[in-house]
């Protein structure tokens, strides 16, 4: 009759196992906060456009290029890795004579930020 106690137990753990949470697994990847790209007015990538942003109204940084391209050459532009917050992002021409800017709220989950896409389009 010892077999009866082990099914019992087999079967508690089973059946309660089966009542718990779901179980969230993260990854090892770095996210983005904010992903940039600069376009002009007819939707033309600007791939020399200089693109900086705060975070939380702190001090202006230089977003970097992304990818396989380099600063003056760049589709898209990103800012920090895994940083929430109030992001105001500013996109200006090579020239220095046309500005755009947009703000954005990065939030985040149990495991990454949740990613934003900026599309920051330059006046004629």
């Amino acid at each position: 009759m010892r077999l009866f106690p082990a099914a019992v137990v087999l079967t508690l753990s089973t059946v309660l196992s089966a009542c718990s949470g779901p179980q969230s697994f993260c990854t090892l990847e770095a996210r983005a906060s904010v992903q940039v790209r600069v376009v002009d007015a007819r939707g033309t990538p600007q791939r020399d456009a200089r693109v900086t942003f705060t975070r939380d109204g702190g001090p202006e940084q230089q977003a970097m290029c992304a990818g396989a391209g380099t600063q003056g050459n760049c589709d898209t532009w990103v800012t920090e890795y895994e940083r929430p917050g109030e992001y105001v992002i500013t996109a200006t021409s090579a020239d220095g004579q046309r500005t755009a800017r947009q703000s954005v709220s990065v939030g985040e989950d149990e495991c990454h930020v949740l990613t934003e896409t900026v599309t920051l389009t330059l006046p004629d």
